[in-house]
This record gives structure tokens, C-alpha cells and sequence, in this order.
């Protein structure tokens, strides 16, 4: 009988784990989970911190008694990898045991970054990631007289973060190095609509800056920023980011960059060992090269992907680009592309508080910003995906029929028909 390893168990662990069973394989399969809890869903950790959902809806795929009854495995939870030898296919666990297999799937995802702040005490300092993360900051809120509260990140979880404490009654303070909200996804003109939304709902913004030094002073975090003021904040929540968790593995055992480099069968570089999530980069179909690109779908399909061939099913997931689609108080924000590639940038909507921004190169659409137009984000998430899924050729007509009848601006179909070149 055959003997796989997956190391993790959130989306693409999961997926995985599902994908093998569903192919009818009996092979045994040992899950490694350092969590104690069931996967989870990251992006709903916020949500449970505003009070939106239940702690259990968290876990999208149900307990873990439930997962074990429909797809049987070894769960390991509570035991972790701190060694691979890709040759011989063997993991070290924390126990100290080696452990050989016919195929290992690496779905270990990724950490927050967290970083000191000054002498702020670590009780006062948040992220937001795990369940343990949603936990600890909700009984912060709920249990701590907090008047104000700095967030490190002018990212998508920090931009929910400022939303809840703004549901709270807590002063929000958001503060990034980047000169400008959402600095990966969002073009100038998008991000400065963003912030005088939020300066206009009392949100203190320090962009630009980063923290230089910080006390406490009579129970307050004191926080000298590096433009000049000075802030108070009684917690600091860091969203600066993630960060790939492949630190125990050797760089001589796989091909890596920022993550796990892998082929559109989720393949690494090593035979028989497999990587999928936020801790592999897979094709971005946008570069044609390989990409970390940390999403909740990604994972889904990477992992499904993984199972199916590590059964001997050959699946192929093709990739993805890169794309934000977020809602957070009256705004509704969507990105598609690389905002950074080079172009000819222009806006082809600006009404009535709908905008939307391109990036075209030659002829070819290479990023979309789109503000207050959510009802036409899904429509042009899935032409997109498919234009670029057939190496950028032009929609058909019945695509383009879509996109016209969704209210799309003429020229942005134009483009996506092939119609501009």
C-alpha cells in the first residue's frame, strides 16, 4: 500500500486529502497539522473578530470528526516537520521520529510577519492570521478598555482591521512605509479616493512613515513615526504581510525563491514531493513565470491538483494572476493584474464615485483597478482569467455579449475583444 505525507491541513491540505479519497485510493495518508483545530478559512478570522460570524464558521470544511468520517487519514495534529531529505522522501518530525513515503505534499501556507515595536510589551502587539491571532484580539477588544489602536499595514487585513475598530468606537491610526494604501494592487489616483474615504471617517493616516521608537507612558503605547509625529495607541496590530513557512526546509532540497518553485502539476524540483498554498509559487498567467500568489481559490485548486497526480490522476492547474477583490465599509475594491508592469495607463471611468484604471501593453490588457463596481468584478474576474488562460487571445463574441450587457465601459471590451490592437 502506498504511504503519502501532507504537511499542513488548511485549503490546499485539505483539497488535497479530499481529492485523494475521491479518486478511490486506499493509500495510507498521514496529515501533519502543528494547529489543534480543523483547516481553516484566514479571511474569515476578521469576520469573527467583528462578531459578523460564529467561531465555528471559521472552519469551512466542519470539525474534525466530520473530516475524518468522510476522508479517513493519520491526523497528526499538534506535530510538525523540522527536516525534509527530498531524495529519500523523509521527514523529521518534531518528535524526533523519521518517517519515509512514496509522496509528500508540502501545504504548510504562511506565517504573518510580526515585528517589534519599540518597547511596546508583546501583550500589545497583534497580527492577524491564525485562529489563535482572531482569538487573542477579539478578547483584547472585548475585555480591555482600548481608546486607540495603530495599525502596521496598509494592506487588505489591515484595511478590515481598521474597519472593525471603527465599529468599536476605537481612533484607528494606519500607518505603512509605502506612500500609499494597498501599494501592491492599487494605482495613485485609486489609493488617494481610498484614503480620503477613510480621513473623512476619522481615521488618522501616517503613509509614508514607519515606526522609529515607542514606549509606554502612563499605560500608552507612545510611537514616534518617522514623518515627524508622534502617536498614542493603547495595542498595535501588524499586517505587513506573510511570509511563505519553508524556513525548515534545506535550500539545497528544493528549488525555492520566496517559496516552493513548482510546475503546473505541483511538482517541485524533487520526484515525488509536491507543494501547494501559500507556501509554493506556481504560474502567475500574466508573466508566464512562477509566482507566490496567496489566494484562498489557488490554494483550493493547488491542492486538488497535488492529490489528484500523487494518485496517478494527471490534472494540470494552469495558474492564476494576481487579483483583489475586497469590501470594506461603503467601498468596494477590485484588482486584477500587475500594477507595476509597464504600459499605457489610463482611466476609462470616472462617474458618480465609480472608477476604473488599466495598464495596456500592446494591445493587451495587464491590470484593471475598479472602484465601487463590484457587480461587474466577477464577470470581468472570469473573462480575464479566461483571456489569459488562452495565452491572451481575444474573448469570443458571446464573452464580449456579456461583458456589454454587465455595463463595462466600450473600450475595456474593445481591449479584451482584441478589438484595440
Amino acid at each position: 500500500m502506498s504511504r503519502f505525507a501532507i504537511i499542513g491541513f488548511g485549503c490546499a491540505g485539505y483539497n488535497a486529502l479530499r481529492a485523494i479519497r475521491e479518486s478511490g485510493s486506499e493509500a495510507e495518508v498521514d496529515v501533519y497539522s502543528t494547529f489543534p483545530h480543523p483547516p481553516v478559512n484566514p479571511m474569515l478570522t476578521t469576520y469573527y473578530v467583528k462578531g459578523k460570524i460564529p467561531y465555528e464558521a471559521m472552519f469551512p470544511y466542519g470539525t474534525a470528526e466530520e473530516i475524518l468520517a468522510k476522508y479517513p487519514c493519520n491526523l497528526h495534529s499538534g506535530v510538525g516537520i523540522t527536516a525534509l531529505d527530498a531524495a529519500r522522501r523523509e521527514l523529521t518530525l518534531t518528535t524526533g521520529e523519521k518517517k519515509q513515503y512514496d509522496k509528500i505534499l508540502i501545504a504548510t501556507g504562511a506565517n504573518a510577519v510580526n515585528l517589534p515595536v519599540g518597547d511596546i510589551p508583546a501583550d500589545r502587539i497583534f497580527t492577524m492570521r491564525t485562529v489563535h491571532d482572531a482569538e487573542r484580539l477579539k478578547e483584547a477588544l472585548d475585555q480591555r478598555p482600548i481608546h486607540s489602536a495603530l495599525v502596521v499595514g496598509a494592506s487588505m487585513v489591515g484595511i478590515k482591521i481598521i474597519e472593525l475598530l471603527l465599529e468599536r468606537g476605537i481612533h484607528a491610526i494606519f500607518s505603512d512605509l509605502a506612500p500609499h494604501i494597498f501599494p501592491t494592487a492599487a494605482y495613485e489616483a485609486v489609493s488617494e479616493r481610498i484614503e480620503e474615504y477613510l480621513t473623512g471617517k476619522g481615521v488618522e493616516l501616517h503613509f509614508g512613515a514607519k515606526t522609529e521608537e515607542a514606549h509606554l507612558e502612563d499605560g500608552t503605547g507612545v510611537i514616534a513615526m518617522s514623518d515627524g509625529t508622534t502617536v498614542r495607541a493603547d495595542i498595535v496590530v501588524m499586517c505587513v504581510g506573510t511570509r511563505a513557512d519553508i524556513r525548515w526546509i534545506a535550500q539545497d532540497q528544493l528549488k525555492m525563491n520566496r517559496a516552493i518553485v513548482v510546475d503546473p502539476m505541483m511538482q517541485t524540483s524533487a520526484e515525488g514531493i509536491y507543494a501547494a498554498g501559500d507556501c509554493c509559487e506556481g504560474c502567475d498567467l500574466m508573466l508566464g513565470d512562477t509566482r507566490n500568489i496567496g489566494l484562498y481559490a489557488s490554494a483550493y485548486v493547488q491542492g486538488e491538483t497535488a492529490g489528484r497526480n500523487m494518485v496517478g490522476i494527471p490534472t494540470r492547474c494552469e495558474g492564476n494572476i494576481l487579483h483583489n477583490i475586497t469590501h470594506f465599509m461603503e467601498i468596494d475594491f477590485v484588482s486584477f493584474g500587475d500594477k507595476n508592469l509597464p504600459g499605457d495607463r489610463r482611466v476609462l471611468l470616472d462617474r458618480d464615485g465609480q472608477y476604473i484604471e488599466i495598464t495596456e501593453q500592446n494591445g493587451h490588457l495587464v491590470c484593471i483597478n475598479m472602484l465601487n463596481c463590484y457587480a461587474l468584478s466577477g464577470v470581468v474576474k472570469n473573462c480575464i482569467l479566461h483571456y489569459f488562460n488562452r495565452h491572451m487571445q481575444p474573448l469570443n463574441r458571446e464573452e464580449e455579449g456579456v461583458l456589454a450587457k454587465s455595463g463595462l465601459p466600450n473600450e475595456l471590451i474593445q481591449i479584451l475583444g482584441g478589438m484595440a490592437e
